[in-house]
């Protein structure tokens, strides 16, 4: 048995856009991480330096993963986004050939 599924693509493409600024934010918070970590290393002497150094790589890891799968999932969205409303587009060339490419209105 199908089930009906209703997608508001305004709100999809609102969060679209909000995962892919935060996708942008991580990247850069990335890039910090690695120069704190980097900092770390070379202010603080021996093994603290060192294990410092090592938390900083693996923020810095961690952040960098996080950013690249955040604008991966943003990337998708957006196909989906994109697919939805040349779908939407399309059924609505065919029950009205003067419709396709204006914007719904809902009521």
């Amino acid at each position: 048995m199908s089930h009906l599924i209703s997608v508001q693509l305004d709100a999809l493409a609102a969060l679209l856009a909000e995962l892919s600024a935060l996708g942008v934010e991580l990247a850069q918070e990335g890039e910090l991480c690695a120069a704190t970590g980097r900092s770390l290393t070379g202010a603080l002497e021996g093994p603290v330096g060192v294990d410092a150094g090592l938390a900083g790589a693996g923020w810095t890891e961690l952040v960098t993963t996080l950013a690249a799968r955040t604008l991966a999932v943003a990337a998708s969205l957006e196909a989906a986004v994109a697919t939805y409303r040349a779908a939407d587009a399309g059924i609505a060339g065919q029950l009205d050939p003067g419709w396709a490419g204006r914007v719904p209105v809902p009521r």
